[in-house]
């Protein structure tokens, strides 16, 4: 049996009628639960985040193919109201800013990175075209703001705490690596970092034992996307999308506009992908990565992994140097991380 409070004399409460605090959109109020954040919404942001480009990103999984065979399950949708909210938070006076937050991934395509070695997928493309398309476009064009500051402020072309192009800690970085620390039990709670980083300028500034947690979720992240249960998982998802390319069972611009959902519901059912797609969300577990070519069966599954996300915290003045922190030696070891990888089944 459900209970509920009663409304009493004085006007006590009654929940029946109170808006559910984690809503995404329809109030007044963002509560953003990582952070625990409470952010008083805009006109024009509670419009964005009510357009179906915005609302698409909450079935778009965060870290990819991962979520098959990890608890990454957070969404793009989540991850951009964590940059949002810290934005808001950090910058409350500067409407550009708080929309650039809440815009900056509307152009991820699904599984988030995964398809993007495929010729004419690309992220970063399709967030310009979104930008600048009719349903976001009118939005900002009501409220005076220009499209080409937000693209700016997405690509960091404008330094801010946002992004930026100096390898230093900003915004979109800062929740990714602290989402997926609450995920592997890194760390606890966000909550108390909020008042522990502050703005230098255009950038994060933080003390050095706020600097050297942040290093070891750095550290926590790229190990994680160096990993087989992230590596295995989205080339097997790749080759198989790419089959479903090659066979014109779909098309590079209705990708563009699809779910996590749909392109699996694809995958699937289409007689080219099933068996081996079936396989993969539903077996998974014998997939084996390496880096020997020599040690993988010819029919294996290739993977490049080229970048890591490695922006440096910036340390409070007159404290110590980021390079003489506990964790900074650890850095040097990633890079060794990137190259080729071969995917394949162990039978």
């Amino acid at each position: 049996m459900l209970y509920f409070a009663k409304k009493e004399k004085g006007g006590t409460m009654n929940m029946m009628n109170q808006a559910y605090i984690a809503q995404l959109s329809g109030t007044g109020e963002l509560w953003e639960p990582l952070w625990g954040l409470r952010i008083r919404l805009t006109e024009m942001e509670q419009r964005l985040l009510q357009t179906s480009v915005v609302r698409r990103l909450h079935f778009i999984h965060h870290n990819g193919g991962s979520y098959i065979n990890t608890q990454h399950v957070d969404t793009r949708l989540q991850h951009s109201l964590g940059v949002f909210a810290l934005g808001a938070y950090y910058c409350p006076d500067q409407p550009e800013l708080r929309a650039a937050a809440l815009l900056h991934d509307i152009g991820h395509l699904p599984f988030s990175h995964t398809l993007e070695q495929i010729e004419g997928l690309n992220h970063h493309q399709r967030t310009r075209e979104l930008l600048y398309g009719e349903e976001i476009s009118g939005i900002l064009a009501a409220y005076a703001i220009d499209q080409g500051q937000i693209l700016n402020l997405i690509e960091g072309r404008i330094p801010s705490p946002l992004r930026n192009k100096e390898n230093r800690l900003h915004l979109d970085h800062l929740d990714s690596w602290v989402r997926s620390g609450r995920t592997t039990g890194l760390l606890q709670s966000a909550h108390a970092l909020v008042p522990r980083i502050s703005l230098a300028g255009p950038n994060l500034s933080t003390d050095a034992e706020t600097a050297d947690l942040l290093l070891r979720l750095i550290i926590s992240e790229a190990e994680f996307h160096a990993s087989a249960v992230n590596i295995g998982t989205n080339a097997v998802l790749l080759e198989l999308v790419s089959v479903l390319i090659e066979q014109q069972a779909v098309s590079l611009e209705s990708i563009t506009a699809m779910t996590d959902n749909s392109l699996e519901a694809l995958l699937l059912s289409s007689p080219h992908t099933q068996e081996e797609a079936q396989r993969l969300y539903y077996g998974s577990y014998p997939l084996k990565i390496t880096r020997d070519r020599d040690k993988a069966p010819v029919d294996a599954y290739h993977a490049t992994l080229s970048k890591l996300y490695l922006s440096l915290p910036l340390i409070d003045q007159g404290q110590v140097s980021v390079e003489s922190l506990p964790s900074y030696p650890l850095l040097s070891g990633l890079t060794a991380r990137l190259g080729e990888y071969y995917i394949y089944w162990d039978s």
